[in-house]
């Protein structure tokens, strides 16, 4: 009698556990389609939420827009749709992507300096990376050390980490100096009010480009990270689009044209056999 309710017990936990994988399977397929990709198709318009300015990424000059504003078009094309640009000036004010107060309504993507972080996938879904952001220092000379230079800092993209920043430049023994803009940062570096400047890496090169100097990557333990697009999650279906979309500019060479367009200047790396360590 043991032996058999014993038995009935294990049959009933095996029908139990069928049971409960067809509830599962039946609730996937209750789900509703994603449609994401087909309401860009049927619209004809991939909506894009940008910073308002935040070059070389978005830059408001129609003839040079920027570097995610290039590629956003480029996918848009391979997607066969135009680009409507939405500017936020929330983007750059905040490095939360909750705090950016975006919609649907208002977007389908996001570009204009999504760094690729935890926060953001907390939040956003993200596409691969195609450039390489992180704290990068701009210098006639790189120095050896931070110890007694007043450094100018202009945080730029959102997404860094400023106060881990501020508490390495402080601990190296550094004077840090905040400016509100890139321009006034540059001016700074001019005028000699900074033995150094630190910025985001894309904004170090150009800015290093145009002056002719030098752009190197802050060492560890400042981190790196992905630039990449934002998508809503759940909107599976656009994002493989969209990443099919981005390969197809890498590989055929469009995504390098894009680059060159905006001088950004070669990044190195601290060195410490050739004097450059901190």
């Amino acid at each position: 009698m043991g032996n058999r309710r014993l038995r009935l017990r294990e049959v009933a936990r095996d029908w139990l556990g069928v049971l409960l994988s067809v509830a599962l399977i039946a609730l996937v397929y209750l789900l509703p389609p994603d449609t994401s990709l087909s309401l860009v198709q049927q619209a004809g318009v991939l909506r894009v939420c940008v910073p308002t300015r935040y070059p070389p990424l978005v830059t408001g000059n129609p003839d040079a827009p920027g570097i995610d504003v290039e590629i956003v078009h480029a996918v848009a094309r391979r997607l066969g749709v135009r680009v409507q640009l939405n500017p936020s000036s929330a983007m750059g004010l905040d490095w939360n992507p909750r705090q950016w107060r975006l919609t649907r309504a208002q977007c389908q993507l996001i570009a204009g300096g999504v760094v690729d972080t935890e926060t953001t996938r907390s939040f956003l879904d993200v596409s691969p990376s195609y450039l390489e952001t992180g704290w990068a220092l701009v210098a006639r000379e790189t120095p050896a050390s931070f110890a007694g230079l007043t450094v100018g800092v202009y945080a730029g993209v959102p997404g860094l980490d400023r106060v881990a920043l501020s508490r390495f430049l402080r601990g190296q023994g550094a004077t840090v100096a905040v400016v509100s803009s890139a321009a006034e940062l540059e001016r700074g570096l001019l005028a000699g009010r900074f033995a150094a400047a630190v910025t985001e890496a894309l904004i170090a090169r150009q800015m290093a480009y145009d002056m002719g100097w030098t752009a190197v990557w802050l060492p560890e333990p400042m981190p790196r990270y992905g630039i990449a697009l934002g998508l809503w999650r759940g909107d599976t279906t656009l994002k493989r689009a969209v990443v099919r979309a981005l390969e197809d500019v890498e590989r055929s060479g469009e995504l390098a044209d894009i680059l060159r367009r905006y001088e950004l200047a070669p990044i190195g790396e601290f060195c410490a056999d050739c004097g450059a360590a901190i």
